[in-house]
């Protein structure tokens, strides 16, 4: 469902009080609700995004512009002129009902690091740029197109989806009997998981290989045969790479795919 989320009063003071140093500006939302989790809905267009956690209340937003867009045009001035500055910032911070939406819609991008409550769900996006969180306790829903995600030390539920980079994930705590899924269309899915997991996979690489120091349970792909319904009768048979196992004796469902790489599931030292 499509939210329409609007500038409080609260929000709109701690914007025009929020401090710009060069490059960077800094934008801290109060809490209002701590009774329950946050929400937290970040997206980039050319930009990365880091998600870290404290022992505070608020959520607090950074931003500084890139490499890219800091020397966009600088050596580009015609003879005798030299170029004007304008404002490229595009940063939209918006807040309500307990959930905190970042935009950026910066021409060059920027680097976005957002610093939250060990407790917030996340559902972070970038066109081009990378993803990366530390330490969050909650649902976690990773989208890049081009850059890779690293999701390092988190715990819950975790949607990461990369179109071209690679997906790194440690995870101290997997909620049971919430599935979580892992797919890239050009890239290695390299996943950590604690060692007295419990959970069911289901695994497909088409053009890589899949490994893994966990006992596991496996089933090999099955072959199909399908017939066509014509007078000579011709079928073919069709072998899907797809792979289910399981460890400790099943659970959790976690889906792994990934068509240009390969699958690593490792079990947390």
């Amino acid at each position: 469902m499509k939210r329409t989320f609007a500038l409080t009063g609260t929000m709109l003071a701690a914007c025009a009080l929020a401090c710009a140093q060069d490059d960077g500006s800094r934008v801290v939302v109060p809490a209002r609700n701590s009774s329950r989790p946050r929400v937290v809905v970040a997206s980039s267009s050319n930009g990365s995004i880091t998600v870290k956690t404290y022992d505070g209340k608020d959520v607090i937003v950074e931003s500084g512009a890139s490499d890219r867009s800091r020397n966009r045009g600088r050596n580009g001035a015609p003879d005798g002129m030299h170029r004007i500055d304008v404002p490229e910032r595009g940063l939209v911070v918006e807040e309500a009902d307990n959930t905190i939406t970042v935009q950026d819609h910066t021409p060059g991008g920027t680097h976005i690091t957002i610093t939250v409550p060990p407790d917030t769900a996340l559902k972070l996006s970038s066109h081009n740029g990378s993803l990366y969180a530390e330490g969050v306790h909650g649902e976690i829903d990773a989208d890049c197109h081009n850059g890779g995600i690293k999701l390092v030390n988190v715990s819950g539920t975790v949607l990461a989806d990369s179109q071209n980079g690679g997906i790194t994930v440690t995870m101290d705590r997997v909620d049971a009997g919430k599935p979580s899924a892992f797919s890239s269309v050009n890239g290695t899915i390299d996943v950590t998981l604690p060692a007295d997991l419990k959970a069911s996979l289901k695994m497909r690489s088409t053009q890589g290989s899949i490994y893994s120091d966990f006992d596991m349970n496996v089933t090999s792909g099955r072959a199909t045969t399908q017939k066509n319904n014509t007078s000579d009768g011709k079928f073919r048979v069709e072998f899907d790479r797809t792979v289910l196992a399981t460890i400790n004796g099943g659970g959790t469902d976690l889906t792994f795919n990934t068509v240009n790489g390969s699958i690593l599931i490792r079990k947390k030292k």
